[in-house]
């Protein structure tokens, strides 16, 4: 949560409010990750980096079936939203 504040502070600088309304939103936004087909955690850029290649050498080939661990995300967002 502080990450993305700051990084929130850096793009809109003319307006601190701004980047605190969007913090009001993060609770709702974040409960979202379970529509998606797949969701990976950016604490590590190299780790991520790997993933999401990963996932997308597995979509190209429809036959490979891709799981990941979902209750590991959902300990996640519940720590970032409490």
């Amino acid at each position: 949560k502080k990450e993305l504040f700051k990084r929130l502070l850096k793009r809109d600088q003319k307006d601190k409010n701004i980047a605190s309304e969007r913090m009001k939103q993060f609770k709702q936004d974040i409960m979202h990750w379970k529509e998606y087909d797949f969701t990976v955690i950016n604490d590590k850029l190299e780790s991520c980096y790997k993933l999401i290649i990963n996932y997308i050498s597995k979509r190209n080939d429809k036959k490979k079936f891709l799981d990941y661990n979902k209750e590991y995300i959902r300990k996640h967002i519940n720590k970032l939203i409490n």
